[in-house]
Protein backbone atom coordinates (compact mmCIF):
# COMPACT_ATOMS: atom_id res chain seq x y z
CA UNK A 1 0.00 0.00 0.00
CA UNK A 2 1.44 3.20 -0.72
CA UNK A 3 2.24 5.38 2.09
CA UNK A 4 0.14 8.32 3.03
CA UNK A 5 1.67 11.95 2.31
CA UNK A 6 3.00 14.19 5.13
CA UNK A 7 5.02 16.94 3.61
CA UNK A 8 5.09 19.16 0.79
CA UNK A 9 8.20 17.54 -1.03
CA UNK A 10 5.65 14.10 -0.60
CA UNK A 11 3.61 15.82 -3.14
CA UNK A 12 5.89 15.88 -6.55
CA UNK A 13 4.85 17.75 -9.72
CA UNK A 14 4.59 14.41 -11.82
CA UNK A 15 2.11 13.50 -9.33
CA UNK A 16 0.05 16.57 -9.39
CA UNK A 17 0.10 16.44 -13.07
CA UNK A 18 -1.52 12.91 -13.62
CA UNK A 19 -4.19 13.37 -10.55
CA UNK A 20 -5.05 16.85 -13.15
CA UNK A 21 -4.89 14.69 -16.06
CA UNK A 22 -7.48 12.10 -13.96
CA UNK A 23 -9.33 15.28 -12.59
CA UNK A 24 -10.51 16.13 -16.29
CA UNK A 25 -10.64 12.64 -17.55
CA UNK A 26 -13.26 11.90 -15.16
CA UNK A 27 -15.55 15.34 -16.20
CA UNK A 28 -15.65 14.13 -19.61
CA UNK A 29 -16.26 10.36 -18.47
CA UNK A 30 -19.10 11.31 -15.99
CA UNK A 31 -20.27 14.42 -17.66
CA UNK A 32 -23.82 12.50 -17.68
CA UNK A 33 -23.86 12.50 -13.65
CA UNK A 34 -22.43 16.72 -13.00
CA UNK A 35 -25.14 17.06 -11.26
CA UNK A 36 -25.00 13.90 -8.78
CA UNK A 37 -21.02 14.47 -7.87
CA UNK A 38 -18.85 17.39 -6.64
CA UNK A 39 -15.10 17.94 -6.34
CA UNK A 40 -13.70 17.59 -3.15
CA UNK A 41 -11.07 17.26 -1.05
CA UNK A 42 -7.20 19.25 -1.85
CA UNK A 43 -7.77 20.00 -5.41
CA UNK A 44 -10.57 22.54 -4.11
CA UNK A 45 -8.54 25.35 -3.00
CA UNK A 46 -6.45 24.67 -6.34
CA UNK A 47 -9.60 25.26 -8.98
CA UNK A 48 -11.37 27.99 -6.86
CA UNK A 49 -8.16 30.42 -6.35
CA UNK A 50 -6.06 29.87 -9.60
CA UNK A 51 -4.90 33.40 -9.16
CA UNK A 52 -3.09 32.94 -6.04
CA UNK A 53 -0.02 34.45 -5.56
CA UNK A 54 1.27 31.76 -4.02
CA UNK A 55 0.36 28.62 -6.19
CA UNK A 56 -1.55 25.82 -4.57
CA UNK A 57 0.73 22.48 -4.03
CA UNK A 58 -2.15 20.50 -5.15
CA UNK A 59 -3.62 16.93 -5.25
CA UNK A 60 -2.19 13.57 -5.95
CA UNK A 61 -5.70 12.12 -5.79
CA UNK A 62 -9.38 12.83 -6.68
CA UNK A 63 -11.73 12.99 -3.98
CA UNK A 64 -15.85 13.10 -5.48
CA UNK A 65 -18.25 13.43 -3.19
CA UNK A 66 -21.43 11.73 -3.90
CA UNK A 67 -25.17 12.97 -3.70
CA UNK A 68 -26.39 9.63 -2.61
CA UNK A 69 -30.24 10.83 -2.90
CA UNK A 70 -29.85 11.16 -6.67
CA UNK A 71 -27.82 7.99 -7.62
CA UNK A 72 -30.86 5.47 -6.21
CA UNK A 73 -32.18 3.13 -9.05
CA UNK A 74 -28.98 1.75 -9.81
CA UNK A 75 -27.27 5.30 -10.94
CA UNK A 76 -24.68 4.50 -8.13
CA UNK A 77 -23.44 1.12 -10.78
CA UNK A 78 -24.19 3.22 -13.65
CA UNK A 79 -21.28 5.58 -13.00
CA UNK A 80 -18.58 3.05 -11.46
CA UNK A 81 -19.45 1.10 -14.58
CA UNK A 82 -18.42 3.95 -16.58
CA UNK A 83 -15.37 4.47 -15.71
CA UNK A 84 -14.34 0.88 -15.53
CA UNK A 85 -15.60 0.43 -19.76
CA UNK A 86 -13.12 2.58 -20.32
CA UNK A 87 -10.36 0.01 -19.76
CA UNK A 88 -8.31 3.10 -18.19
CA UNK A 89 -9.99 2.88 -14.08
CA UNK A 90 -9.37 -0.35 -12.20
CA UNK A 91 -10.98 -1.25 -8.18
CA UNK A 92 -8.32 -0.30 -6.14
CA UNK A 93 -7.02 -1.00 -2.32
CA UNK A 94 -9.65 0.26 -0.58
CA UNK A 95 -13.68 -0.76 -1.49
CA UNK A 96 -14.41 3.02 -2.72
CA UNK A 97 -11.66 3.71 -4.88
CA UNK A 98 -10.85 3.51 -8.14
CA UNK A 99 -6.94 3.21 -10.08
CA UNK A 100 -5.77 4.57 -12.85
CA UNK A 101 -2.45 4.57 -14.45
CA UNK A 102 -1.16 7.92 -16.27
CA UNK A 103 2.03 7.62 -18.53
CA UNK A 104 3.17 11.19 -18.76
CA UNK A 105 5.62 9.88 -21.58
CA UNK A 106 8.62 11.23 -20.12
CA UNK A 107 10.67 8.25 -20.68
CA UNK A 108 9.43 7.44 -16.40
CA UNK A 109 7.56 4.30 -15.03
CA UNK A 110 3.46 5.69 -15.13
CA UNK A 111 2.40 7.52 -11.78
CA UNK A 112 -0.99 5.56 -10.17
CA UNK A 113 -3.95 8.18 -9.50
CA UNK A 114 -6.60 7.50 -6.84
CA UNK A 115 -10.15 8.04 -7.04
CA UNK A 116 -12.06 8.49 -3.92
CA UNK A 117 -16.16 8.18 -3.92
CA UNK A 118 -17.58 10.41 -0.58
CA UNK A 119 -20.99 10.28 0.40
CA UNK A 120 -22.74 12.14 3.37
CA UNK A 121 -22.92 9.45 6.53
CA UNK A 122 -26.74 10.29 6.99
CA UNK A 123 -27.89 9.30 3.39
CA UNK A 124 -27.90 5.72 2.09
CA UNK A 125 -28.30 4.26 -1.62
CA UNK A 126 -30.14 1.77 -2.93
CA UNK A 127 -28.31 -1.21 -2.71
CA UNK A 128 -28.00 -2.46 -6.72
CA UNK A 129 -28.79 -6.38 -6.50
CA UNK A 130 -27.32 -8.00 -8.71
CA UNK A 131 -24.12 -6.03 -7.05
CA UNK A 132 -22.22 -4.21 -9.98
CA UNK A 133 -18.87 -5.33 -8.05
CA UNK A 134 -17.99 -7.46 -4.47
CA UNK A 135 -17.87 -4.89 -1.76
CA UNK A 136 -17.46 -2.06 -3.96
CA UNK A 137 -18.91 1.05 -1.64
CA UNK A 138 -18.39 5.02 -1.03
CA UNK A 139 -16.65 5.93 2.15
CA UNK A 140 -19.43 7.75 4.17
CA UNK A 141 -17.68 11.26 6.28
CA UNK A 142 -18.29 13.30 8.51
CA UNK A 143 -19.72 16.99 6.94
CA UNK A 144 -19.54 15.72 3.62
CA UNK A 145 -22.84 17.06 3.13
CA UNK A 146 -21.48 20.62 3.62
CA UNK A 147 -20.30 19.57 -0.45
CA UNK A 148 -23.71 19.78 -1.99
CA UNK A 149 -25.13 22.98 -0.01
CA UNK A 150 -23.62 26.14 -2.62
CA UNK A 151 -21.03 24.07 -5.05
CA UNK A 152 -19.48 25.80 -7.72
CA UNK A 153 -19.87 25.11 -11.05
CA UNK A 154 -16.09 25.45 -13.05
CA UNK A 155 -15.17 24.82 -16.55
CA UNK A 156 -11.76 22.99 -16.61
CA UNK A 157 -9.23 22.48 -19.15
CA UNK A 158 -6.53 20.64 -19.66
CA UNK A 159 -4.81 17.17 -20.95
CA UNK A 160 -6.79 13.89 -20.03
CA UNK A 161 -5.53 10.80 -18.67
CA UNK A 162 -4.13 10.00 -22.67
CA UNK A 163 -2.80 13.28 -23.27
CA UNK A 164 -5.60 14.91 -25.32
CA UNK A 165 -6.45 18.44 -24.61
CA UNK A 166 -10.10 18.60 -23.01
CA UNK A 167 -12.75 20.97 -21.72
CA UNK A 168 -14.85 20.03 -19.23
CA UNK A 169 -17.52 20.85 -16.57
CA UNK A 170 -17.34 19.91 -13.06
CA UNK A 171 -19.19 21.75 -9.70
CA UNK A 172 -16.76 21.66 -6.98
CA UNK A 173 -17.26 22.74 -3.30
CA UNK A 174 -17.36 26.32 -2.31
CA UNK A 175 -14.59 27.72 -0.08
CA UNK A 176 -16.79 28.33 2.92
CA UNK A 177 -18.30 24.66 2.27
CA UNK A 178 -14.79 22.74 2.40
CA UNK A 179 -13.62 24.72 5.12
CA UNK A 180 -16.11 23.41 7.38
CA UNK A 181 -15.41 19.99 5.70
CA UNK A 182 -11.53 20.56 6.49
CA UNK A 183 -12.44 21.77 10.09
CA UNK A 184 -13.70 17.82 10.51
CA UNK A 185 -11.56 16.26 8.91
CA UNK A 186 -8.69 18.13 11.23
CA UNK A 187 -10.83 16.68 14.28
CA UNK A 188 -10.45 13.25 12.86
CA UNK A 189 -7.28 12.51 11.43
CA UNK A 190 -4.15 12.98 11.51
CA UNK A 191 -3.00 14.46 7.80
CA UNK A 192 -0.87 17.83 7.39
CA UNK A 193 -2.14 18.77 4.42
CA UNK A 194 -5.21 19.02 5.84
CA UNK A 195 -4.16 22.13 8.02
CA UNK A 196 -2.19 23.61 4.54
CA UNK A 197 -5.25 23.49 2.19
CA UNK A 198 -7.44 25.09 5.36
CA UNK A 199 -4.77 28.23 5.76
CA UNK A 200 -4.30 28.69 2.36
CA UNK A 201 -7.87 28.90 1.53
CA UNK A 202 -7.93 31.66 5.04
CA UNK A 203 -4.88 33.17 3.27
CA UNK A 204 -5.78 33.64 -0.23
CA UNK A 205 -9.28 34.25 -0.37
CA UNK A 206 -9.69 37.06 -3.17
CA UNK A 207 -12.67 38.72 -1.22
CA UNK A 208 -10.69 38.38 1.81
CA UNK A 209 -11.49 36.51 4.85
CA UNK A 210 -14.51 38.97 5.85
CA UNK A 211 -16.21 37.65 3.30
CA UNK A 212 -15.55 33.81 3.32
CA UNK A 213 -16.88 34.24 6.70
CA UNK A 214 -20.25 35.11 5.64
CA UNK A 215 -20.42 31.87 4.06
CA UNK A 216 -20.63 30.52 8.38
CA UNK A 217 -22.01 33.74 10.21
CA UNK A 218 -25.53 32.90 9.79
CA UNK A 219 -25.56 28.98 9.92
CA UNK A 220 -23.42 28.79 13.01
CA UNK A 221 -26.71 27.36 14.78
CA UNK A 222 -26.44 24.15 12.38
CA UNK A 223 -24.41 21.16 13.29
CA UNK A 224 -21.81 20.55 11.02
CA UNK A 225 -20.54 24.39 11.59
CA UNK A 226 -20.94 24.58 15.40
CA UNK A 227 -19.04 21.07 15.41
CA UNK A 228 -16.44 23.06 12.82
CA UNK A 229 -15.70 25.98 15.16
CA UNK A 230 -15.79 23.62 18.19
CA UNK A 231 -12.66 21.92 16.27
CA UNK A 232 -11.01 24.50 14.86
CA UNK A 233 -10.98 26.76 18.76
CA UNK A 234 -9.50 23.32 20.41
CA UNK A 235 -7.01 22.19 17.35
CA UNK A 236 -5.82 25.99 17.31
CA UNK A 237 -5.85 26.67 20.91
CA UNK A 238 -2.09 27.89 20.94
CA UNK A 239 0.80 28.38 18.82
CA UNK A 240 1.88 25.06 20.01
CA UNK A 241 -1.30 23.17 19.24
CA UNK A 242 -1.82 20.34 17.02
CA UNK A 243 -3.08 22.37 13.97
CA UNK A 244 -0.19 24.87 13.98
CA UNK A 245 2.07 22.24 14.30
CA UNK A 246 0.61 20.13 11.23
CA UNK A 247 1.28 23.02 9.23
CA UNK A 248 5.10 22.75 10.23
CA UNK A 249 5.13 19.19 9.73
CA UNK A 250 3.82 20.09 6.26
CA UNK A 251 6.50 22.44 5.14
CA UNK A 252 9.17 20.87 7.01
CA UNK A 253 10.79 23.94 6.97
CA UNK A 254 14.88 22.79 8.05
CA UNK A 255 15.13 26.08 10.75
CA UNK A 256 13.31 26.40 13.65
CA UNK A 257 12.63 30.37 12.60
CA UNK A 258 10.61 29.10 9.72
CA UNK A 259 8.87 26.50 11.58
CA UNK A 260 7.71 28.88 14.15
CA UNK A 261 6.72 31.39 11.67
CA UNK A 262 4.59 28.68 10.04
CA UNK A 263 3.45 28.09 13.58
CA UNK A 264 2.25 31.45 14.25
CA UNK A 265 0.93 31.94 10.97
CA UNK A 266 -1.56 28.91 10.73
CA UNK A 267 -2.69 30.04 14.72
CA UNK A 268 -3.68 33.49 13.65
CA UNK A 269 -5.26 33.11 10.68
CA UNK A 270 -7.37 30.49 12.07
CA UNK A 271 -7.91 32.84 15.16
CA UNK A 272 -8.68 35.75 12.97
CA UNK A 273 -11.40 33.38 11.41
CA UNK A 274 -13.12 32.63 14.49
CA UNK A 275 -12.90 35.81 15.87
CA UNK A 276 -15.16 37.55 12.64
CA UNK A 277 -17.48 35.37 13.38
Amino acid sequence: MTPEPRNEADYSQRQTVAARRVLVDVGQVLASFVDCLVVVGGWTPDLLLPDADEPHVGSIDVDLALDAAKLNDGRYAELVKLLLDTKRYRVGEKDFQLVVEVDLEDGEKPVQVEVEFLAPKAVKAKKNKPKLLHDFRVLQIDACSEAFHNPDELTISGQNVRGAMNTVRLRVASLADFLVMKAHAIGGRDKPKDTYDLCYCLEHFPAGMTKLVEGWKNRTGEKNIAKAIEILREKFASVGAFGPQQLVEFHSAPDADTQAMHARRAYELVHRFLSLL
